[in-house]
């Protein structure tokens, strides 16, 4: 017969083993769900545009056709006339997002805190024209893509990437006296490492490199120099309570050219 102490020890190491080998399955769930998310997103995003380019909205010919589906998608999407480059500067805050709607910034502090580079090229899918009893508004369908590189004062730079469908608003009645652009939209992110302010945050919680992207940007110039624009903008990424609970958020300043500014 065993004495009881070993088969108490021996019971512990099996519940060890199964505690182990669940908390392994959970992790390996999460992975699971998380990769099949952003399938699911990225099949979505392009039946919806498969969807709509075979709807009314897109059969008009001319400047408003969503060209890049069309047979000549190879030329139309090297057109410069299409792109626009942004480039900018956004600072890591401890806030959450709502706090900038009341002008409060909190710039991290210690470790956490640093800054981003960032650098954008933005495509432009569609010219809507919609009309609403006298109003008319032709928002602009954008396809951005953003690269981020992080420098964090407690470790080295490390990678951020960006993806979404936004749309920009330009019809303001002041834009004879500065030209206004509002854009803003959904997408994902990926980064290398988990920021440091989400970990002190949520220090108790795991964390997810996959994101949802939230742009918002606010664009400023000269009526007579509407290519070259004043950027204002956040950097949002959250989990959604679908990759983690929480995210972060940076308030920057850049610089954006258009080739063309219809």
């Amino acid at each position: 017969m065993k004495p009881i102490a070993f088969c108490a020890d021996e019971r512990s190491a099996l519940k060890k083993q199964e505690t182990s080998l669940h908390g392994t399955n959970a992790g390996l769930f999460r992975v699971v769900m998380k990769r099949s998310t952003f399938f699911l997103l990225f099949v979505g995003i392009h039946i919806f545009t498969s969807a709509l380019y075979a709807g009314d909205w897109f059969e008009k010919s001319g400047e408003n056709r969503l060209s890049l589906f069309s047979p000549e998608s190879e030329s139309v999407l090297f057109d410069p006339e299409r792109w626009t480059l942004q480039f900018g500067l956004a600072i890591i805050t401890e806030n959450v997002v709502d706090d900038f709607s009341v002008g409060r910034i909190d710039r991290a502090k210690g470790a956490a805190g640093g800054e981003m580079y960032l650098f954008s090229a933005s495509y432009h899918l569609y010219d809507f024209d919609w009309t609403f009893r006298e109003w008319r508004f032709r928002p602009q369908l954008e396809l951005p893509l953003v690269f981020g590189v992080v420098n964090e004062r407690g470790r080295s730079p490390f990678f951020d990437y960006n993806a979404a469908i936004t749309l920009r608003w330009k019809d303001f009645p002041f834009n004879r006296f500065v030209y206004t652009n509002i854009e803003s939209g959904v997408g994902l992110s990926y980064t290398d490492h988990v920021l440091a302010t989400e970990q002190e945050r949520h220090p108790e919680r795991d964390r997810s490199h996959l994101k949802f992207y939230w742009p918002i940007q606010l664009m400023l110039a000269h009526p007579q120099r509407k290519e070259h624009q004043l950027v204002l903008f956040i950097h949002h990424q959250s989990g959604g309570h679908i990759f983690d609970v929480g995210g972060s958020n940076l308030i920057g300043i850049g610089y954006r050219y258009v080739f063309r500014e219809r």
